[in-house]
């Protein structure tokens, strides 16, 4: 009986410590399975974490990126912005210095051409009057020994390289058209130094031999010259430095009467042809008449002009 119950017990003791046993695999295959998942949840977890966190640090680059590109454009567009500002102001002050320069250049040339070009008299006695002079011969000229005819002056000089050559032949074709007329005779020809420190009576002498023979060629003291030249209203200026310098002066070429008094005046504009015509009708009116007898001519320039817009 004993035995038997023994028997018993010993097999329930083993049912028991199997199903023990069997509980413990369990437990630890659960606990197993709790680790390894919550493992899995940790690594996941700490990638997500990692994967956040690289996000977070792109988009903080990209931020930085994007900050730096600003500044970058924000740097580059100052200087930019700042070189276009000079860049306009420079030339607009530019285009005000060109403006006014050439304004000024353009009133300057205006009264160039005035003096040169044009007599501003008040009425004909202011033009012309008595001289004493010295002619290609070395003997003393002036104004009286022109009475009786009519004197064809020009104001020049004899190291003039165009102009007074020009204007020289172009009196000559208007002496020879007079001569062919009949009245050669009645006008003098006559050219006045104004550099009379270097045409001497031997270099005028020289000089007019080029030309019509009938010309009379003067100089005189720098002190003569200036008043003959003063009394014709003839503009003159030295250029240049040295011996080779030039001198500017009025492009003119006078008409004077039997009486020495002043009839008119015929620029550079006009041919021998022109000049020659009105010397005749001036001949035919016996001196009297005159298309510019002491009249006022001003050419006026831009710079004037402008001003008498503010008047």
């Amino acid at each position: 009986m004993i035995s038997s119950l023994n028997k018993r017990l010993l097999a329930k003791s083993k049912l028991i410590l199997q199903q023990t046993t069997r509980v413990q695999h369990q437990q630890q295959l659960l606990l197993r399975s709790f680790t390894s998942q919550k493992q899995e949840q940790q690594e996941k977890n700490q990638q997500q974490n990692e994967n956040t966190s690289q996000n977070n640090n792109n988009n903080n680059n990209n931020n930085n990126n994007n900050n730096n590109k600003n500044n970058n454009y924000n740097n580059n567009f100052k200087p930019i912005s700042n070189n276009r500002n000079v860049t306009w102001a420079s030339l607009t002050v530019a285009l005000i210095s060109g403006g006014i320069g050439w304004l000024y250049y353009d009133h300057l040339m205006t009264k160039k051409r005035e003096r040169q070009n044009e007599i501003k008299t008040y009425g004909s006695s202011s033009v012309g009057g008595p001289f004493v002079l010295i002619d290609e011969n070395g003997k003393p000229f002036t104004d009286l020994n022109l009475r009786g005819k009519y004197g064809l002056l020009y104001f020049g000089f004899t190291y003039c390289p165009d102009v007074c050559p020009a204007e020289l032949y172009k009196m000559t074709k208007v002496i020879k058209n007079l001569e062919s007329s009949g009245l050669g005779d009645s006008v003098v020809p006559v050219f006045i130094t104004i550099d009379p420190w270097r045409d001497t009576v031997e270099q005028v002498k020289s000089y007019i031999e080029e030309f019509h023979p009938k010309f009379k060629g003067l100089t005189g003291t720098p002190e003569q010259i200036t008043k003959v030249a003063k009394s014709y209203r003839v503009f003159m200026s030295k250029s240049g430095k040295g011996d080779d310098y030039l001198v500017d002066h009025t492009i003119i070429v006078y008409l004077v009467g039997p009486d020495g008094k002043f009839i008119e005046f015929y620029n550079v504009n006009q041919d021998s042809d022109i000049i020659t015509n009105k010397i005749i009708t001036r001949i035919a009116n016996g001196g009297k008449g005159g298309d510019n007898r002491g009249e006022i001519k001003i050419e006026k320039s831009y710079f004037e002009k402008i001003a008498d817009l503010f008047k």
